[in-house]
């Protein structure tokens, strides 16, 4: 699949009837038509101790849907599920300062 040539375009979400989220998501490889894919995230993936922000939704469904067109040869479903083990896998992880490290000072000499 890296040698075939596709483009994934962000399209928006909505919500579904359970809380969670529809992520849409456009798919054009090269000459095909322009399928619609839509990436549901469950509401219980918004909730507990390692929980997705909203927010980080269309990047970790963005994400996942590459890897998924790249390991399937783009054979893509135009619906599936978002699971724990992708938004583990494909979220970015930044840097968090503590508190009492923001506040900290270096002394130069």
């Amino acid at each position: 699949m890296k040698d075939t040539k596709c483009t994934v375009r962000y399209l928006g979400y909505q919500t579904l009837p359970d809380g969670g989220r529809g992520f849409n998501f456009s798919l054009e490889l090269v000459g095909e038509a322009v399928t619609l894919i839509t990436v549901e995230a469950p509401v219980g993936l918004f909730s507990g101790p390692d929980h997705m922000a909203i927010q980080e939704g269309a990047g970790i469904c963005y994400q996942t849907l590459k890897a998924r067109i790249e390991t399937n040869f783009g054979q893509v479903p135009s619906r599936f599920n978002l699971t724990l083990g992708d938004v583990s896998q494909h979220r970015k992880v930044t840097g968090v300062r503590s508190r009492a490290h923001a506040n900290t000072r270096a002394v130069l000499p």
